[in-house]
């Protein structure tokens, strides 16, 4: 049961982040009924790194309720895909096994942070690596497609089938390898991301659907589903609470990103100085608008980016 615990977790993080619903550890500890080894822990490492206490509001609890699934796939913006995409996505919403709509956050965050990482997810994925939150590797291979390895025995691919405004869809495809199965674990997840934007952050909520070929895995994982559910459900306030700490990051400690972004591996040049650009334009108009709200006279130091220095780990 926890291969495929694994690899169900596998394939919805891998969705969540465009890559990485991946159980944190093989522990079966437990925390408040949800299985902690399997939940990101961004709260922790936030204090830990940055000194830190940050929170997300729950709007909505998470649902797996007939009548909300059959308005999500009412709703699904089927005909906003290309042909390719719309053959992926009515696969698992033709063979559907498993359906969670997500909590509904809402929290503050510049939405230049929060578009800079909903593009480049592997950015977010180094950064955990680098801050040893998470071991999970996420390697980009074109524009919309990216390689996961969670290092625990599953691998998979993730494809982007639709990036506007108003939604974000991935599909992961995923595996789970090991000596003690006769063949592998086989899983198909989608994620359906939608954000909407206010004047002090964001609310978004994800409804994750997930496919199992095998009629006998199928039913497994709709016992352990309770379990998978919750631990989805805590992954997306724990991911959501990533994005804030990095937005409130880049407008008060810039140097801290400077110094992660020195130890980030498996990114690229480009998104590195992307990061290093974003933070920097971050920082400027939180000076500005900081000053502007105090009824300050700008000034050229209180308006320059952070200054790029070496940093070290």
């Amino acid at each position: 049961m926890r291969p495929l615990r694994s690899l169900v977790n596998a394939s919805v993080l891998a969705c969540l982040c465009c890559s990485v619903w991946t159980p944190y550890g093989n522990n079966l500890a437990a925390d408040d009924g949800v299985e902690s080894s399997s939940v990101i822990p961004i709260r922790r490492s936030t204090i830990n790194e940055q000194k830190l206490s940050l929170n997300v509001e729950t709007i909505e609890e998470g649902t797996s309720s007939r009548r909300v699934r059959n308005a999500a796939i009412a709703q699904f913006p089927i005909q906003k895909l290309t042909p390719h995409g719309q053959q992926s996505a009515l696969g698992i919403l033709d063979d559907l096994t498993l359906f969670r709509r997500l909590p509904v956050i809402e929290f503050e965050v510049d939405p230049q942070v929060y578009d800079f990482f909903a593009d480049r997810p592997d950015v977010a994925v180094s950064i955990w690596r680098a801050m040893d939150i998470s071991k999970v590797e996420l390697d980009r291979k074109s524009p919309t497609v990216f390689e996961t390895n969670t290092n625990d025995g599953t691998q998979g691919t993730v494809e982007v089938l639709l990036r506007d405004a108003e939604n974000y869809i991935v599909v992961c495809r995923g595996e789970f390898k090991s000596p003690a199965l006769s063949s592998p674990i086989q899983a198909v997840a989608m994620m359906h991301l939608r954000p909407t934007f206010t004047p002090k952050g964001v609310r978004h909520q994800v409804d994750l659907y997930v496919s199992l070929p095998s009629d006998a895995i199928a039913l497994i994982a709709k016992l352990i589903s309770p379990i998978s559910n919750r631990i989805a459900d805590r992954n997306f306030e724990e991911i959501s609470l990533f994005v804030k700490m990095m937005s409130v990051a880049m407008t008060r400690q810039p140097g801290w990103v400077e110094a992660v972004a020195s130890r980030l591996e498996g990114v690229s040049e480009e998104d590195r100085g992307a990061l290093l650009q974003t933070t920097a334009e971050v920082y400027v108009n939180a000076c500005r608008e900081e000053q502007r709200a105090t009824g300050a006279a700008p000034t050229l130091e209180g308006i320059l980016p952070p200054q790029m220095t070496e940093a070290k780990p």
